[in-house]
């Protein structure tokens, strides 16, 4: 017969390993005994040996001994074959565990060829909507899935579904066992809606079917989580994934790798709802468990034969990056670069030198961005050059993530004040955003910026001028006019035309810039509050934006000769400084204390000057 799965997924007790080691070793001497004993009677060809030997053989399987499970399934075939020929129930159903075996080896043309024949059996001996046909469709559509033909493997699962609501009923276990699957493949093709649909019926037999806080629900609640993450319902998934979790630490299940998934995508979850302390506790204890299943060596592993090694190295690399982001965002940029350097020589040996994906260039722009903050420019070079290459190579030289990577280029040579290189790598990557994003992007506006910036060192306050006053009508459009990188966009075109010495012009923007600060930052505290624990030190930065705002004001008024107005800002700004925490030697406060002496001095100056020509 057929050993389908039909029981809604990965069971609902505790688990007992040891326990079920020993029964399976009791079981297989058994099983060799009674072997022995039939083939000396009946013969080592008899169709009663070939039983014994399947049932030895499903007992390798549970064990994970695929090896040892193809020996016996071979001679089952061979007996079976002699005995009943080649078109019988008893060589499909052999079939069909073959195909099983080689889909978990990653032997996927094998998988293929068996799979397929045992489903021609079954059809031909029991019609196209028996059972059997069902699960080994299920099988198939499994087979699609790891080879990444999404749609034909939801194709299957739905074929198998009917079958299953035909002979089993519309609320059997094996219904949402499908629906599960069907889940699992929309999620791949990112239809997020067909997956929580399907997931949702899922869910549903199977809360109806099994006990309160079962296995089995928790898988499916824990994907409907993932669903969430992916459609921004943050606070559903949340929820979604934490209740898998307790489930599976409840039965002691916490400990495999669909646990090391929930724990990272509960660490993504975290970081969007800006927890980041508690996304790094999720992100670590996900790295370790996965480590503590390839047996802490990730290089051993890697060079394994089957995909699913392949994979676990990947994922360990994905918690590195994870882990390495949270750093950066914390300025604990060396920690970062070494994380991101783990996540890169991890996704380099899970990959192989010749096969380097995507996510490989996204590794050595990430280590490049790190380098850049420590100032470690050539390096930063370096790896920005080998991401724009592998962007080039894998996604074609227009893409968008090639004008990231010479965006961050750009910043680079500008950094080293090479100002030509600096002015053709952020030129072409504001042809490439343009080209792939529309006229009319913020990312277009940050790229008008550096150009603006660089325009602005060679003295071109004509072209700078111009590149910003295209950025504010981008955000001015797509934004709004309160937003705060209107304001940003304002200080910067004020800075051109004060040096340009239009000095109401520059007053103008100015003004403008300090006003939308002012409504949207307040009194300099964070306008969100500090939601979660890593949330310090955002209203610092607002009270220095605003306080930076008043010194060039009162340098405009200064300029203008009105030194009174002129001390009035500068002393309002050294408060604003004061109270994001900058000390008076910061580079800012010190200029704008020896501007306050300067305005005072030629106060004092004033003053006794008219004092003496009263006299």
């Amino acid at each position: 017969g057929l050993d389908g799965n039909d029981n809604g997924g990965s069971g609902n007790g505790k688990g007992g390993g040891g326990n079920e080691e020993e029964g399976d070793r009791i079981a297989l001497e058994y099983y060799e005994r009674s072997r022995a004993m039939k083939a000396k009677v009946l013969g080592k060809d008899h169709v009663a040996v070939s039983d014994v030997l399947y049932r030895i053989g499903k007992i390798q399987e549970r064990r994970g001994n695929y090896d040892e499970v193809l020996v016996s399934f071979k001679e089952v075939m061979r007996i079976r074959k002699r005995v009943h020929g080649k078109e019988s129930l008893g060589v499909a159903a052999v079939l069909n565990d073959v195909g099983v075996i080689q889909l978990r080896r990653d032997m996927h043309d094998v998988a293929d060829r068996c799979l397929t024949e045992a489903l021609r059996v079954w059809k031909a001996l029991l019609g196209s909507k028996h059972e059997y046909v069902g699960e080994t469709l299920v099988n198939l559509g499994e087979l699609d899935h790891a080879t990444g033909q999404y749609g034909r493997a939801a194709d299957r699962f739905t074929e198998a579904m009917s079958i299953f609501k035909e002979k089993r009923g519309v609320d059997h276990l094996s219904v949402a066992m499908t629906y599960h699957k069907m889940g699992v493949s929309h999620a791949a093709t990112r239809e997020f809606d067909k997956a929580s649909e399907a997931y949702e019926k899922c869910l549903s037999i199977r809360a109806s079917k099994l006990v309160e806080d079962s296995l089995p629900v928790a898988e499916v609640t824990g994907d409907l989580g993932r669903v969430y993450f992916e459609t921004g319902e943050y606070d559903r998934a949340r929820e979604s994934l934490g209740e898998s979790l307790r489930v599976k630490r409840m039965h002691g299940r916490a400990n495999d790798a669909a646990a090391a998934d929930v724990m990272f995508y509960l660490g993504k979850v975290m970081v969007k709802m800006k927890y980041h302390d508690e996304a790094l506790v999720y992100f670590e204890d996900s790295l370790k468990l996965r480590m503590e299943l390839l047996g802490g060596d990730a290089n051993a592993e890697a060079g394994g034969s089957t995909g699913g090694a392949r994979s676990a190295v990947a994922s360990i690399a994905d918690a590195y990056l994870e882990i390495g982001t949270i750093r950066e965002y914390k300025k604990l940029y060396k920690e970062a670069l070494e994380s991101y350097q783990e996540c890169l020589r991890l996704r380099r040996l899970a990959l192989g030198d010749e096969h380097e994906d995507e996510s490989v260039a996204d590794a050595h722009h990430c280590i490049g961005a790190v380098q850049q903050i420590l100032h470690e420019h050539d390096m930063a070079l370096k790896s920005f050059g080998s991401a724009l290459s592998l962007y080039k190579t894998l996604l074609g030289p227009d893409h968008v993530s090639v004008a990231k990577a010479m965006n961050n280029i750009g910043l680079v040579y500008d950094a080293k004040n090479d100002l030509h290189l600096a002015m053709k790598y952020h030129k072409e990557a504001h042809r490439l955003r343009k080209l792939n994003l529309g006229d009319d992007h913020i990312k277009v506006a940050s790229s008008l910026d550096n150009i603006a910036g660089l325009y602005q060192r060679q003295k071109n306050n004509e072209k700078a001028l111009k590149c910003l006053k295209e950025a504010l009508r981008i955000r001015t459009l797509k934004l709004g006019r309160d937003h705060l990188e209107v304001g940003t966009t304002l200080f910067g075109m004020g800075i051109i035309f004060c040096d340009m010495g239009d000095l109401d012009k520059a007053m103008e923007c100015y003004n403008a810039s300090l006003n939308i600060r002012k409504r949207k930052l307040g009194s300099g505290r964070s306008s969100s509050g500090s939601r979660g624990s890593s949330g310090a030190g955002s209203g610092s930065t607002v009270t220095v934006e605003v306080a930076q705002t008043l010194h060039n004001m009162g340098s405009v008024y200064a300029l203008k000769s009105d030194y009174g107005e002129a001390l009035e800002h500068w002393r309002t700004s050294l408060d604003k400084y004061r109270e994001a925490g900058l000390e008076d030697d910061h580079h800012m406060v010190a200029c704008t204390l020896g501007n306050i002496e300067m305005a005072e001095n030629l106060l004092r100056e004033e003053e006794e000057d008219q004092d003496h020509a009263v006299q």
